[in-house]
């Protein structure tokens, strides 16, 4: 989609850029010599700001080395001096966390010496291992950002990928293939990413407060904290008043093309604004205080309102569904589904088919439940009547997802003294947002929009204090204390509404929820008729952290050392909730009399869910959830990193990091785990407690006990009450080395490194085992299709016996679901038990890089970058029930039936506990790959940046299965093996190829240049000055094999856009692309109906043999083995049924499904992806000190579709 956005700035005294910052401070070092190469000591060296006037005085030690520590980033002036040799000056600027190395060489002086002044700005990192990159204020300020977010500001970072909110503003970043959570966000020396999931704050400062980026990715000092590193600094006041006032619009009206999946030919309503203003200078009090060249201060604001309307497709029920015609339940394969009616069931189970006015398939319209009846008044009607929802969305709108943000930003920076430095820095952000794609076809519930619809609100408060003190020139301290509360309200609904009341269902804990009601089975994943909400929560990060970081240089070394103390306080609401209500009861099917009287399925082709729901026929479900949870943990890392100068070509890089955490804890004493051993649940206080602060129920405790479970304290299970031991072991060594070869022309840099560092799994990932062990989360049910609830203790209740309960008619009573009655609870609770030994993922990295001054200001990086993570959490069952079909095959029985039946097939506990797994960290992960880079630094009206990264990670994830869970001998009985046999896979999120580049350059038009040089007044002012601007992407992308078919021996073949075809199967036709030989059943290909309409896939080549297909394909004639003599096998084309036979002289039929799918964990390269964006922009003078500034951004410039992936 190419759109166009205008930008408007007014800049008032257009300014200099910032004054002091703290932990995205840098270093300038250096090495002064004369023209023999002789070091020389005790030369004078000043270091000027430009901006402020602020500058520092130092000199040269015995081994001729200079260093100035603790320089923010900004414009300086280099000056040394020595008696008797000629004086250097040079303009420097100093970046964001990049140190910059500038060796002096002093000329014997003159009687006509002149003092040049030249730009000595590195190019090249000459002095550290580390990669990253550095976004300077100029491409911050003119390069195109679809949104004020930094993160549309990282595609010029080799190596990063990142997650975004959606709107381009906030995100998550990854540096080369890392996991989730290995990222830090500092703004100022201040974290600011919520712990929870490990995303950064809803509205990071605005681009006008921001002076610099620098993302470290890989191979950092000591001194930082996360493998993957976004240090963010503040713009501050100078010695000139300076102000800026923007807006930006963004609007549907101009410059939107249509997407592929669009159907329309307006296109959607998208209008964003964006504005604010921002002031900076010195403070001065008019006969009071002078703060020129001491006090200053930057102030800034920004708001956004954004609309966006986006298409999006779902399945719906039809009119004549909606007046109780289930006439249309037809399949792809032109299979109809007939439904029965509960209310004729006999002692025999049998059932007439649903007639009205002796028609089958129709409902009788009186009789539809209130339930149906609120959900189908609330849900748009079908504007695809032609197509049919059982195979594909009959439903194509657009939903409507607002934002507002608002961010306001101060900063105060005040020069003491020349060694000593103070800065404050506060900051507030909020953010709104409504979104859910599968909103789109519902009216709002009491004036709020809620069916499938999130609220969001999250404010965010910061505050952070730096002091900086120079003890002397070779020692320098500062100390940072920040702290930060993030507030975050999220969830479907108003937060005070009983909408299961509204309903007319059953909500024991009064949740304020909207209830889940899915199994519908209308529709396509992620189309599918789902109604339901996200449980509303809140969540508060609260974070403190003080660090203290100094520098000391002796002789060839310079130390850096320090402390920093991080404390996280994490409160976390974790609500009842009203649901989920499940319509696949059978209430319509037909008890197949071919099956057992111990195990009785339904009749292939009768019933569904559909005619459930109209009929009022459901589970119901509440589940009760403890309160709230109240985690804290804290952290202690002391670092030295030693910089060595061991020559004038060598600096070697040694370090030390070392980080303890204590284990999360609730500050209640309410963390929960389980001992295997002991066969009991772990509690971290007693469970009195737990009862006290609400954190379970009489009720499930009640029948935990009459199942023969327990609860034990941690000191019995011989834990500490935080369950996991400390892990004491956690350093970080770093080794690196930087080598300046050869010289003149020739000389170029080799350097690399290796580095080992912790970083905390997201909280989220952890709080599993806390929110749903089942004794602080019991879910009691009245269930139909629940065999331990069934009251005659066999299955599929629902398929055999006349309804009770009709939904929204005699539901209502809580008593339905009576929480006071063990019996609604069934045997199997689910324990999730966190390993004592639970460890911070580690990763190791590291990177050799030759790097290459090839023309003036142009250098080209090449370099080899790789990482391994271990310690990844991952999830371990030791308990779930035995496959349907690994039980039948290897048993050769029925399947468990009575009050045991949800237990009877675990292999570790067959009479109390269902699920019980172990949450562990034996997954890991890496990425090896290459990296080459050019990049031309702005000059003479041209600069550029390209950079090709081509990596692979492969690492373990998902669930480690049991070995019951497979057929004898399948799988490895080792854990790790099996682990690596199971989950072993490629990240299809991090691209094997990727190429970015940007550029900046002058418009030779106006006043001076090559055309219109003779340009003079306005005419100037409207033509001349322009520079265009830019951002390209190309990426690599993957897709995963399917699973639900078996190979055939035909191999694969990618067809790519070969082959356009059209898919009328579901009653209008869509166009596509056949991109490989993927299953096609035969009586679809290139078919019509009997009026010659299309009714398959249209366009597929004779030749298509498709790689994989069902068990039992389109058209097969053969019964599998086992089969009876009488089935019918139309009934199950295109299903992978097998009959297994039993040891009680009958045949079971099922899925056949050995969990080891051949094409399991396959990727095939998926369409490659292309964006261009571009800006065009200007400055224009209005007065001596008023300048106007222009910029038009037009994002896909070239309107590339990109097929979707």
């Amino acid at each position: 989609m190419t759109s166009i956005r205008f930008t408007l700035f007014f800049v008032v005294l257009l300014s200099a850029p910032m004054a002091w910052s703290q932990a995205s401070n840098a270093t300038v070092r250096g090495a002064v010599t004369d023209a023999q190469h002789a070091l020389i000591p005790n030369a004078k060296v000043t270091l000027l700001n430009t901006a402020t006037g602020v500058g520092r005085e130092s000199v040269t030690n015995n081994a001729g080395l200079y260093v100035f520590p603790a320089i923010t980033p900004g414009p300086y002036r280099l000056r040394v001096a020595m008696p008797g040799l000629q004086t250097f000056e040079g303009t420097l600027t100093v970046q964001v966390q990049q140190d910059s190395t500038v060796d002096i060489v002093l000329q014997v002086a003159t009687a006509n010496t002149i003092v040049d002044v030249v730009d000595v700005t590195p190019l090249i990192k000459v002095d550290s291992p580390s990669l990253g990159s550095s976004l300077e204020r100029q491409r911050i300020e003119q390069l195109p950002v679809n949104g004020r977010g930094y993160q549309n500001l990282l595609v010029m970072v080799p190596g990063i990928q990142w997650s975004s909110h959606g709107h381009g503003i906030g995100g998550m970043v990854r540096g080369n293939g890392l996991r989730n959570g290995s990222n830090t966000l500092v703004v100022d020396g201040a974290p600011q990413n919520e712990v929870w999931e490990g995303w950064d704050v809803a509205r990071t400062p605005s681009l006008d407060a921001v002076e610099e980026i620098r993302v470290e990715v890989n191979n950092s000092s000591a001194k930082f904290s996360r493998p993957t590193s976004v240090i963010m600094s503040t713009r501050a006041g100078t010695n000139q008043y300076h102000g800026v006032l923007f807006y930006t619009n963004r609007n549907s009206a101009y410059g939107v093309a249509r997407r592929r999946e669009d159907n329309f030919t307006k296109p959607p309503y998208v209008n964003r604004n964006e504005y604010g203003v921002s002031l900076g200078g010195p403070v001065n009090i008019p006969k009071l205080y002078n703060g020129t060249n001491r006090t200053f201060f930057f102030w800034n604001w920004e708001s956004t309102n954004f609309l966006a309307n986006t298409t999006t497709r779902m399945s719906v029920p039809t009119a004549e569904m909606r007046n109780g015609d289930y006439r249309g339940l037809v399949d792809v394969q032109g299979r109809r589904t007939t439904i029965y009616d509960p209310l004729t069931t006999q002692a025999n189970w049998s059932r007439l088919p649903m007639t009205f006015n002796g028609v089958t398939n129709m409902i009788n319209p009186a009789r539809i439940s209130p339930v149906a009846k609120f959900l189908f008044d609330r849900t748009a009607m079908p504007n695809l009547p032609n197509v049919n929802p059982l195979i594909d969305a009959n439903w194509i709108g657009t939903f409507r997802r607002p934002l507002e943000q608002d961010t306001r930003n101060i900063r105060v920076d005040h020069r003491f003294s020349d060694k000593n430095l103070v800065y404050f820095r506060y900051a507030y952000n909020q953010h709104f947002e409504q979104y859910g794609a599968t909103s789109a076809p519902f009216l709002p519930v009491n004036d709020f929009r809620t069916i499938n619809q999130t609220t969001r609100w999250w404010p965010n408060h910061a505050l952070s204090g730096t002091w900086i003190h120079t003890f002397s020139p070779t020692l320098n301290n500062e100390i940072l204390i920040s702290g930060m509360r993030d507030w975050h309200n999220r969830g479907a609904g108003d937060n005070k509404t009983n909408y299961s009341a509204l309903l007319g269902l059953p909500n024991p804990f009064g949740a304020v929820n909207f209830p889940t009601i899915n199994g519908m089975s209308l529709g396509v994943a992620g189309a599918d008729y789902v109604i339901g909400g996200e449980q509303p929560f809140f969540l508060v990060s609260n974070l403190i952290t003080a660090q203290d970081n100094a520098v000391k240089v002796a002789g060839k070394h310079e130390f850096n050392f320090g402390l920093q103390f991080r404390w996280e306080d994490v409160p976390k609401s974790i609500v009842s909730a009203a649901g989920n209500f499940n319509t696949g009861t059978q209430a319509t099917g037909l008890y197949d009399t071919t099956s057992t009287p111990q195990n009785p399925i339904g009749t292939p082709f009768s019933g569904h869910p559909m005619a459930n729901l109209y009929l009022g026929q459901m589970n119901y479900a509440a589940t009760f959830r403890r309160p709230w949870a109240f985690l804290r943990r804290q952290e202690y890392a002391p670092y030295i990193q030693d910089n060595w100068k061991v020559s004038q070509r060598l600096t070697l890089n040694l370090g030390l990091r070392y980080e303890f955490r204590t284990p999360l804890n609730d500050r209640n004493g309410l963390l929960t785990s389980f001992s295997p051993e002991k066969r009991a649940y772990v509690v971290g206080s007693s469970v009195d407690n737990f009862l006290d602060r609400q954190a379970t129920l009489p009720a499930n405790l009640r029948a935990l006990t009459n199942f023969g479970g327990k609860i034990i304290t941690a000191q019995e299970a011989g834990l500490s009450n935080s369950l996991v031991t400390n892990n004491w072991k956690q350093f970080g060594p770093r080794i690196g080395f930087a080598y300046k070869a050869l010289s003149g022309s020739k000389a170029f840099v080799i350097r690399g490194g290796y580095r080992i560092s912790y970083y905390t799994q997201p909280i989220a990932d952890w709080f599993g085992s806390q929110q749903n062990q089942q004794i602080v989360s019991a879910s009691f049910q009245n269930s139909v299709s629940d065999t331990a609830l069934s009251p005659d203790g066999l299955p599929n209740y629902g398929l055999r016996t006349v309804p009770q309960y009709f939904a929204g008619v005699n539901t209502s009573n809580n008593d339905i679901i009576n929480i006071n009655d063990t019996r609604t609870i069934a045997r199997g609770f689910s324990a999730i038990q966190i390993d004592p030994y639970l460890r911070d993922p580690k990763v190791q990295d590291m990177n050799l890089t030759v790097e290459k001054e090839i023309f003036d200001n142009m250098v080209v990086r090449l370099a080899y970058v790789g990482n391994r993570t271990t310690n990844i959490l991952q999830t371990v069952n030791l308990n779930e029930s035995i496959p349907d079909y690994i039980w039948h095959t290897t048993r050769r029985t029925p399947l468990p039936t009575g009050e045991f039946a949800g237990v009877a097939r675990r292999p570790y506990d067959q009479q109390v506990y269902g699920s019980v797994n172990r949450l562990s960290s034996p997954g890991y992960a890496s990425w090896n790959g290459f990296q080459a880079e050019l990049e031309r630094r702005f000059s003479k009206g041209f600069g550029f940046q390209m950079f090709w990264v081509s990596g692979n990670t492969l690492g373990t994830t998902g669930t480690i299965q049991q070995a019951d869970n497979f057929l004898p001998n399948a799988i490895p009985l080792d854990e790790r093996d099996r682990n690596r046999f199971l989950n072993f896979q490629r990240d299809p999120n991090t691209p094997k190829h990727q190429f970015r580049w940007n550029w900046i350059a002058d418009i030779p038009v106006g006043k001076g240049k090559a055309f219109g040089g003779n340009l003079r007044g306005f005419v100037d002012k409207i033509v001349g000055g322009w520079q265009i601007a830019g951002t390209g992407n190309f990426r690599s992308n993957y897709y995963t094999l399917p699973t639900n078919n078996y190979p055939t021996g035909n191999p694969i073949e990618q067809y790519g856009e070969k082959y356009p075809i059209e898919d009328c199967r579901s009653g209008v036709c869509f166009p596509g692309f056949l991109y490989f030989n993927g299953y096609i059943p035969a009586n679809q290909i290139n078919s019509v109906n009997a009026q010659g309409k299309p009714n398959g896939v249209m366009g597929v080549p004779a030749n298509y043999k498709p790689a994989a297909a069902p068990l039992i394909p389109w058209g097969s004639t053969t019964l599998p083995p086992n089969a009876p003599a009488n089935t019918v096998l139309s009934q199950f084309w295109d299903t992978n049924n097998v009959w297994v036979p039993l040891n009680n002289n009958t045949v079971q039929r099922l899925a056949f499904n050995d969990n080891l799918v051949p094409w399991r964990n396959q990727y095939m390269a998926a369409p490659n992806q292309w964006f261009l964006d571009a800006s065009l922009f200007k400055f224009t003078n209005i007065t001596e000190k008023v300048a106007l500034r222009l910029n038009i951004d037009f994002f896909n410039v070239l309107n590339n579709p990109n097929n979707p992936t």
